[in-house]
Order: C-alpha cells, then sequence, then structure tokens
C-alpha cells in the first residue's frame, strides 16, 4: 500500500538515554532509558540551514544548502523527580533539586511518535540533543476557570561526530504488524531500523518479477 503523506492528530511515548560518547570512532549511549510516560503534549522540530548563492552574467545559476542541526521544541505536563538532573545536570541534595552555575548540560537521544488518522504512526528520533534550563508556566485558579501549567524543554539537536546524522524519521509504522520496529525504536538508543525490517516488501518485489516472466 502506498504510505502517503498524513497530518497528526496526536504525539505520544517521550523516551530518552543518555549519551556518554560520540567521537569519531563511534557514539555510545547509557543502556538506560528514561520514559516520560503520559507526560508529552508537543514536540515541534526546526532544521537550521546556512544557504549561498552565486550569480553569473546577473543570473542566479547555483544555489548551496547546509544542514547543521536544528531546535528541538518540547512541552511536557510537569517534571518529575529526576528530570532536571537527568536534562539539566543539576544535583539533588536532601531531597532537593539544586541547579549550580557550574552544572554541566549533557547531551541526551530524544524519541517520540505521532499518531496519524489512518492509525500509523510516525516515528522521530534525534540522536544528540542538549536542552537549555526552561521554566514552568504556572497560574492561578480564578473561580471555577482553572489553566493548567505545562513545562517548556527546549534545546537543539546535532549532528553526531561518527555518522554526521542529526535525525531519523520513519513514517507510516504500523503499530500492530510492525510492532517489534516501534518497540525497538523505543527500547534502542541507536536502533533506527535492520535490513529485515524491510524484508516483506523486497519479498513481494521479487513475486511480483516472477509472476510478470
Amino acid at each position: 500500500m502506498e504510505n502517503n503523506g498524513r497530518s497528526s492528530i496526536n504525539v505520544k511515548r517521550l523516551v530518552m538515554w543518555g549519551l556518554t560518547a560520540d567521537s569519531s570512532n563511534g557514539t555510545t549511549y547509557s543502556t538506560e532509558s528514561r520514559e516520560f510516560t503520559n507526560q508529552l503534549n508537543s514536540a515541534k522540530y526546526m532544521p537550521k540551514v546556512q544557504t549561498a548563492e552565486q550569480y553569473g552574467d546577473g543570473v542566479k545559476v547555483e544555489d548551496y544548502v547546509a544542514k547543521d542541526g536544528g531546535d528541538l521544541d518540547i512541552t511536557i505536563r510537569g517534571f518529575s523527580e529526576g528530570d532536571n538532573e537527568f536534562l539539566f545536570g543539576e544535583t539533588s541534595k536532601n531531597g532537593t533539586s539544586v541547579s549550580n552555575s557550574e552544572d554541566i548540560v549533557p547531551y541526551v537521544c530524544v524519541a517520540y511518535a505521532t499518531e496519524r488518522p489512518d492509525g500509523k504512526l510516525n516515528l522521530f528520533k534525534f540522536p544528540k540533543v542538549k536542552f537549555m534550563p526552561q521554566g514552568e508556566d504556572s497560574q492561578q485558579r480564578e473561580g471555577s476557570s482553572v489553566k493548567y501549567g505545562t513545562a517548556n524543554i527546549k534545546g537543539t539537536y546535532s549532528p553526531l561526530l561518527s555518522t554526521k546524522d542529526d535525525c531519523y524519521k520513519r513514517l507510516g509504522v504500523d503499530p500492530k504488524t510492525d510492532s517489534e520496529i516501534v518497540e525497538k525504536w523505543f527500547s534502542e538508543a541507536d536502533y533506527i531500523g535492520a535490513p529485515a525490517d524491510n524484508t516483506n516488501e523486497q519479498d513481494a518485489d521479487n513475486t511480483n518479477e516472477q509472476d510478470g516472466e
């Protein structure tokens, strides 16, 4: 079936891993993930590009576009215990999260999914992200009018030193027939798919070729 582009109607399942090493020799992540269960409100990514134009005889003859990571803007319901330490390098002291001017903000890998009207999922993964500390938006209740507060975690995603990859997208994934792909996407930081994932498509192509002989 042709996988046409579809607008998303929901965003779900935010999972992150700590990036422990990134060099030209390879990348490693912490084996333990951090899942923001029932927390994700919205997610938006915006690639950064640099452009150049060349003219000859007064006419534009060449364009160049260089991609360099981008911005990642995520809204969650609120911070849970340990989130500030994981995301912003804060420390815990006597049961209290302490922000210090000498905190080192770590890199993390971020994965989430969007849901489409046809029931399929679009999977997103950013292998190297650093979030900037943000505040929480809290409002007073006025009579019977209640407005929930939210927390923003804004950051930048960058290319890996080892592969230069900065973003992975897998579109139109069926949560039932492709359940193993979905599970690995959110359980293994470095998983983006395997050749076996396309076996059914290749078998179908081979069958069609044989039928046409």
